[in-house]
Protein backbone atom coordinates (compact mmCIF):
# COMPACT_ATOMS: atom_id res chain seq x y z
CA UNK A 1 0.00 0.00 0.00
CA UNK A 2 1.56 2.97 -1.02
CA UNK A 3 1.24 6.48 0.51
CA UNK A 4 1.05 8.36 -3.07
CA UNK A 5 -2.09 6.76 -3.62
CA UNK A 6 -3.89 9.72 -1.60
CA UNK A 7 -4.62 13.36 -2.13
CA UNK A 8 -1.96 14.61 0.28
CA UNK A 9 -4.77 16.72 2.06
CA UNK A 10 -5.55 12.77 2.79
CA UNK A 11 -2.64 12.37 4.30
CA UNK A 12 -2.06 15.63 6.28
CA UNK A 13 -5.18 14.63 7.87
CA UNK A 14 -3.73 11.44 8.70
CA UNK A 15 -1.89 12.69 11.13
CA UNK A 16 -5.12 12.89 13.20
CA UNK A 17 -7.62 10.46 11.20
CA UNK A 18 -5.36 7.82 11.52
CA UNK A 19 -5.65 7.41 15.12
CA UNK A 20 -9.51 6.21 14.40
CA UNK A 21 -8.63 3.03 13.57
CA UNK A 22 -10.31 0.61 11.36
CA UNK A 23 -13.22 -1.81 12.01
CA UNK A 24 -11.79 -4.05 15.11
CA UNK A 25 -12.14 -6.45 17.74
CA UNK A 26 -10.24 -5.02 20.90
CA UNK A 27 -7.52 -7.88 21.61
CA UNK A 28 -7.02 -8.64 25.64
CA UNK A 29 -3.70 -7.29 26.06
CA UNK A 30 -3.71 -4.22 24.39
CA UNK A 31 -0.06 -3.43 22.84
CA UNK A 32 -1.41 0.37 22.55
CA UNK A 33 -1.49 0.87 26.23
CA UNK A 34 2.28 0.40 26.11
CA UNK A 35 3.97 0.89 29.29
CA UNK A 36 1.05 1.99 31.12
CA UNK A 37 -0.23 -1.84 31.57
CA UNK A 38 -1.80 -1.69 35.23
CA UNK A 39 -5.26 -0.16 35.59
CA UNK A 40 -5.13 2.02 38.65
CA UNK A 41 -9.04 3.23 38.08
CA UNK A 42 -12.02 1.23 36.75
CA UNK A 43 -14.19 4.57 36.39
CA UNK A 44 -12.27 7.59 36.27
CA UNK A 45 -13.55 11.37 35.86
CA UNK A 46 -13.79 12.72 32.06
CA UNK A 47 -12.52 16.48 33.23
CA UNK A 48 -8.42 16.12 32.98
CA UNK A 49 -9.07 14.94 29.77
CA UNK A 50 -11.66 17.50 28.67
CA UNK A 51 -9.21 20.25 30.02
CA UNK A 52 -6.19 18.30 28.33
CA UNK A 53 -8.18 19.02 24.96
CA UNK A 54 -9.33 22.06 25.66
CA UNK A 55 -5.87 23.86 26.39
CA UNK A 56 -4.49 21.63 23.42
CA UNK A 57 -6.82 22.92 21.39
CA UNK A 58 -5.70 26.57 22.17
CA UNK A 59 -2.31 26.31 21.29
CA UNK A 60 -0.89 28.31 18.38
CA UNK A 61 2.03 25.75 17.48
CA UNK A 62 3.48 22.32 17.72
CA UNK A 63 5.05 19.07 16.58
CA UNK A 64 3.51 15.89 16.13
CA UNK A 65 4.71 12.51 14.79
CA UNK A 66 2.05 9.89 13.96
CA UNK A 67 3.39 6.02 13.27
CA UNK A 68 1.35 3.81 11.53
CA UNK A 69 1.58 0.10 11.58
CA UNK A 70 -1.13 -2.00 9.86
CA UNK A 71 -0.48 -6.17 9.24
CA UNK A 72 -2.28 -8.41 7.08
CA UNK A 73 -1.60 -12.38 7.32
CA UNK A 74 1.88 -12.21 6.04
CA UNK A 75 1.77 -8.15 4.85
CA UNK A 76 2.65 -5.65 6.69
CA UNK A 77 3.06 -2.22 6.40
CA UNK A 78 4.32 1.04 8.47
CA UNK A 79 4.34 4.41 7.77
CA UNK A 80 5.17 7.74 9.31
CA UNK A 81 3.72 11.03 9.21
CA UNK A 82 5.93 14.08 10.76
CA UNK A 83 4.29 17.54 11.21
CA UNK A 84 4.80 20.87 12.32
CA UNK A 85 1.29 22.84 12.29
CA UNK A 86 0.94 27.00 13.46
CA UNK A 87 -3.06 27.60 13.82
CA UNK A 88 -5.23 28.66 11.59
CA UNK A 89 -3.66 27.64 8.05
CA UNK A 90 0.20 26.66 8.62
CA UNK A 91 1.68 23.40 8.09
CA UNK A 92 4.48 21.45 6.90
CA UNK A 93 4.36 18.06 6.89
CA UNK A 94 6.87 14.83 5.76
CA UNK A 95 5.34 11.18 5.02
CA UNK A 96 8.32 8.58 5.07
CA UNK A 97 7.25 5.09 3.72
CA UNK A 98 10.31 2.85 3.66
CA UNK A 99 12.17 4.87 0.74
CA UNK A 100 9.23 6.66 -0.26
CA UNK A 101 8.38 10.22 0.63
CA UNK A 102 6.05 12.94 0.06
CA UNK A 103 6.05 16.31 1.67
CA UNK A 104 3.31 18.87 2.25
CA UNK A 105 3.50 22.71 2.84
CA UNK A 106 0.43 24.91 3.55
CA UNK A 107 0.46 28.40 4.28
CA UNK A 108 -3.33 30.09 4.47
CA UNK A 109 -4.87 29.48 0.93
CA UNK A 110 -2.20 28.28 -0.77
CA UNK A 111 -0.56 24.67 -0.58
CA UNK A 112 2.09 22.21 -2.22
CA UNK A 113 3.20 18.74 -2.31
CA UNK A 114 6.43 17.16 -3.24
CA UNK A 115 6.35 13.73 -4.94
CA UNK A 116 10.20 13.30 -5.61
CA UNK A 117 12.12 16.24 -6.21
CA UNK A 118 9.69 18.56 -7.58
CA UNK A 119 6.35 20.63 -5.44
CA UNK A 120 3.46 21.16 -7.41
CA UNK A 121 0.15 22.97 -6.51
CA UNK A 122 -1.83 21.38 -3.92
CA UNK A 123 -5.53 21.41 -2.44
CA UNK A 124 -5.30 23.32 1.46
CA UNK A 125 -6.69 21.66 4.04
CA UNK A 126 -9.97 23.34 5.76
CA UNK A 127 -9.54 22.20 9.25
CA UNK A 128 -5.31 21.72 10.29
CA UNK A 129 -6.99 20.96 14.31
CA UNK A 130 -5.25 17.51 14.87
CA UNK A 131 -7.42 17.02 17.91
CA UNK A 132 -10.53 17.18 16.92
CA UNK A 133 -11.10 13.65 16.29
CA UNK A 134 -10.04 13.21 19.72
CA UNK A 135 -13.07 15.54 21.02
CA UNK A 136 -15.49 13.72 19.01
CA UNK A 137 -14.07 10.23 20.22
CA UNK A 138 -14.77 11.53 24.04
CA UNK A 139 -17.70 13.35 23.26
CA UNK A 140 -19.08 10.57 22.36
CA UNK A 141 -18.05 8.18 24.76
CA UNK A 142 -19.52 10.53 27.52
CA UNK A 143 -22.56 10.74 25.99
CA UNK A 144 -23.02 7.44 25.61
CA UNK A 145 -21.95 6.72 29.23
CA UNK A 146 -18.72 4.39 27.93
CA UNK A 147 -16.01 3.69 30.55
CA UNK A 148 -12.93 5.59 31.19
CA UNK A 149 -10.18 3.42 32.59
CA UNK A 150 -7.33 4.98 34.15
CA UNK A 151 -3.97 3.38 34.10
CA UNK A 152 -0.69 3.99 35.63
CA UNK A 153 1.46 6.97 35.16
CA UNK A 154 4.18 6.83 32.38
CA UNK A 155 6.86 9.39 30.63
CA UNK A 156 6.56 10.56 26.97
CA UNK A 157 9.04 12.96 25.76
CA UNK A 158 9.77 15.01 28.36
CA UNK A 159 7.45 15.10 31.30
CA UNK A 160 5.26 12.09 32.81
CA UNK A 161 2.02 11.73 32.09
CA UNK A 162 -1.79 10.38 33.32
CA UNK A 163 -3.12 7.96 31.15
CA UNK A 164 -6.43 6.90 29.93
CA UNK A 165 -7.90 4.18 28.08
CA UNK A 166 -11.83 4.38 26.24
CA UNK A 167 -13.16 1.55 24.03
CA UNK A 168 -15.62 2.97 21.78
CA UNK A 169 -17.61 1.36 18.84
CA UNK A 170 -16.53 1.51 15.49
CA UNK A 171 -17.62 4.58 13.01
CA UNK A 172 -17.34 6.82 15.67
CA UNK A 173 -14.85 9.03 13.11
CA UNK A 174 -14.72 8.79 9.77
CA UNK A 175 -12.72 5.47 7.94
CA UNK A 176 -8.75 6.72 7.89
CA UNK A 177 -8.29 8.47 4.53
CA UNK A 178 -5.26 6.17 4.04
CA UNK A 179 -7.93 2.78 3.86
CA UNK A 180 -9.85 4.26 0.95
CA UNK A 181 -7.27 3.06 -1.30
CA UNK A 182 -7.84 -0.60 -0.17
CA UNK A 183 -10.16 -3.00 -1.62
CA UNK A 184 -12.87 -3.82 -0.40
CA UNK A 185 -11.75 -1.32 2.31
CA UNK A 186 -15.05 0.73 2.30
CA UNK A 187 -17.67 2.13 4.55
CA UNK A 188 -20.83 0.12 3.78
CA UNK A 189 -18.37 -3.12 4.01
CA UNK A 190 -16.67 -2.63 7.27
CA UNK A 191 -19.61 -1.17 8.96
CA UNK A 192 -20.65 -4.81 8.44
CA UNK A 193 -18.29 -5.85 11.13
CA UNK A 194 -19.24 -3.17 13.75
CA UNK A 195 -16.32 -3.91 16.49
CA UNK A 196 -14.24 -1.84 18.38
CA UNK A 197 -11.60 0.54 19.14
CA UNK A 198 -9.35 1.17 21.88
CA UNK A 199 -7.98 4.53 22.76
CA UNK A 200 -5.21 5.20 24.99
CA UNK A 201 -4.80 9.16 26.24
CA UNK A 202 -1.56 10.61 27.87
CA UNK A 203 -2.40 13.73 29.66
CA UNK A 204 1.38 15.72 30.56
CA UNK A 205 1.16 15.68 34.58
CA UNK A 206 3.29 19.05 34.28
CA UNK A 207 1.93 20.76 31.10
CA UNK A 208 -1.88 19.97 31.04
CA UNK A 209 -1.52 19.09 27.48
CA UNK A 210 -2.63 15.98 25.46
CA UNK A 211 1.06 14.41 24.89
CA UNK A 212 0.41 11.28 23.17
CA UNK A 213 -2.85 9.14 21.45
CA UNK A 214 -2.94 5.30 20.71
CA UNK A 215 -5.06 3.21 19.48
CA UNK A 216 -5.14 -0.06 18.32
CA UNK A 217 -8.29 -2.36 16.50
CA UNK A 218 -8.77 -5.27 14.63
CA UNK A 219 -10.35 -5.57 11.37
CA UNK A 220 -12.25 -8.18 9.27
CA UNK A 221 -12.56 -6.84 5.59
CA UNK A 222 -14.31 -9.70 3.18
CA UNK A 223 -11.66 -8.82 0.35
CA UNK A 224 -8.49 -8.15 2.23
CA UNK A 225 -9.07 -10.31 5.22
CA UNK A 226 -7.92 -9.54 8.82
CA UNK A 227 -6.14 -6.21 9.12
CA UNK A 228 -4.20 -5.58 12.53
CA UNK A 229 -3.84 -1.83 12.63
CA UNK A 230 -2.26 0.19 15.46
CA UNK A 231 -1.16 4.04 15.43
CA UNK A 232 0.89 6.07 18.14
CA UNK A 233 0.96 9.67 17.82
CA UNK A 234 3.07 12.50 19.72
CA UNK A 235 2.61 15.74 20.83
CA UNK A 236 5.83 17.73 21.29
CA UNK A 237 6.81 21.42 21.45
CA UNK A 238 3.59 22.71 22.08
CA UNK A 239 3.55 26.38 22.08
CA UNK A 240 7.67 26.81 21.09
CA UNK A 241 8.02 29.37 18.67
CA UNK A 242 11.95 28.53 18.05
CA UNK A 243 11.14 24.84 17.62
CA UNK A 244 7.68 24.65 16.14
CA UNK A 245 7.26 27.45 13.94
CA UNK A 246 6.52 26.30 10.53
CA UNK A 247 9.14 26.82 7.89
CA UNK A 248 8.89 26.81 4.29
CA UNK A 249 10.84 24.39 2.91
CA UNK A 250 14.32 25.50 1.23
CA UNK A 251 13.83 23.22 -1.99
CA UNK A 252 10.08 24.64 -2.31
CA UNK A 253 11.89 28.83 -2.16
CA UNK A 254 14.41 27.74 -4.36
CA UNK A 255 11.63 26.29 -7.47
CA UNK A 256 9.33 29.17 -6.97
CA UNK A 257 12.64 31.39 -7.60
CA UNK A 258 13.13 29.99 -10.42
CA UNK A 259 9.73 30.48 -11.88
CA UNK A 260 8.95 26.94 -11.70
CA UNK A 261 5.17 25.74 -11.04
Amino acid sequence: MRCSRLSFAGLVLCAGLLATGCTPGVQSVSIASGTATQVVSNQAPWSPLLNALDKSEAASMYKMQTAVNIQNGNLHTSFTVYGTIQQPDMASIQVHENNFNIAFYQQGEVAYQQDGTIWSPAQPVSNLNAYQTYRDVVEYAMAHHLRLVKMNRTYVVDEYCDVYRVVVPNGIVSLPLFLGGTAGANEAELSRHASEVAYVFYVGETSGYLRQVQTQSVAVVDSVGSLIMQTSTIFQDIDNAQLAKVQIPVSLVQQLEQGVQ
